[in-house]
Order: structure tokens, then sequence, then C-alpha cells
């Protein structure tokens, strides 16, 4: 089946908890859900219920462009990470709103968005790239700040690559870490918090 315009046409899921990834067809989602936050929340709707919590393994970590993303114009570059927030009472679904360039990455590397689930044994970062995730070891990341992160996976995988982390207050379910993606792009929502308890340090696309 061919993508509608605007679609890679798959959106990967990764469960760190047994190391598999899957894909859903984006057509399941896009047609009736608009842009990836509207499809982000019918995967979150579905998928997690009431009484799991936002540190949960069963708590999903969505990350998503919408359909714009690589159109050079406005709005073009937005994509947004969606889940389970510690940051209220009771604790609901949110999101940020981030800009920069890893959405437009992902996108370009096949993806229209990345379902995270689960909760790996040591810390992991996620590689994407021309239509293929891998998990990776992360030990030597762990306590780095963000930028100091991003720069060191720049150092092995090339300037290129795109990455979006979470710092220490992250890895340590800090209710307020935050995210910081390239072009010092970040998102707030405690989804930073809800990345670390996954033991997933980053993404690079």
């Amino acid at each position: 089946m061919d993508a509608k315009p605007g679609y890679a046409g798959k959106i990967a899921r990764v469960d760190l908890s047994t190391g598999k990834v899957t894909h859903i067809h984006t057509e399941d989602y896009a047609s009736d859900f608009i842009g990836g936050q509207g499809m982000a929340a019918k995967i979150y709707w579905e998928e997690v219920p009431p009484q799991v919590q936002a540190f949960d393994p069963e708590n999903r970590l969505i990350f998503a462009p919408g359909p714009c993303a690589g159109f050079n114009g406005l709005a073009g570059a937005r994509w947004v990470v969606c889940g389970k927030s510690p940051a209220t009472t009771p604790q609901f679904f949110s999101h940020c709103n981030m800009g920069g360039g890893w959405g437009t990455e992902l996108k370009l590397a096949g993806f229209d968005g990345l379902v995270v689930q689960g909760k790996a044994d040591k810390p992991v970062y996620l590689l994407v790239q021309d239509g293929e995730i891998s998990i990776k070891d992360a030990s030597n990341l762990w306590g780095k700040g963000s930028v100091q992160v991003r720069e060191i996976l720049k150092g092995e995988q090339g300037n290129s690559l795109k990455v979006v982390a979470t710092g220490p207050a992250g890895e340590n379910l800090v209710p307020m870490a935050t995210l910081l993606a390239d072009n010092d792009s970040s998102g707030s929502g405690s989804l930073g918090a809800v990345m670390g308890s996954k033991h997933l340090k980053a993404i690079g696309v």
C-alpha cells in the first residue's frame, strides 16, 4: 500500500524489555487522527490503561513528527513527544512540542513515529538509520548531560546524526526533567523523566 502524501507509511515500535522492534501501518491512524499528536493520542488511548503510572514499563513514550515534517515552511520542523507524565496529580497524558531537525530526520529515515515501551535492563540508546532501528549500549553515556551525549554520539556516528537525549535529571526521575534535541530544541512535560525510567538515554537518527 502506498503511503499518503506527507507520510512514510510506518510507525516503529520498540519494546525495550524484549529488544524487539516491530512496525505499525501509519494508515491505521492517519486517516482519522490528524498529525503526529493525533496519532500518538490514539495509540496511547488504545494501549495505556488508566491504572498505569508514568514510570511503569507499560507507559508509552511516543515520538512523532507531523505530515509537514521536511516541508520548508511554517511549522515544517515541529514534532511531539507524548506519554503519561509524572508532573501532575493525578498523572495523565501529556506532550511537548519540539523543533529543530530531529523530527524531519525521523521522517526521512522512513518512520512517521516511534513508540517506545518497556524498560531496558541497562542504559541504552536507539540508532535509527535508513529504515532500521538498533538498540545500543549507553552505559558510557549514563550520568552525562544532554549536550555532552549529543556530541559523543555525533563523534561516533557522524555530524549529520540528529540526537534527542535526557540528562541526569531524567535518569534520576526528577519530575521536571526535560528533553534536549539538536538546535537546542527543548521539551518539557516531565517526559525526560519518563525516558530515564525506561533506561533510554538518547535516540539518534
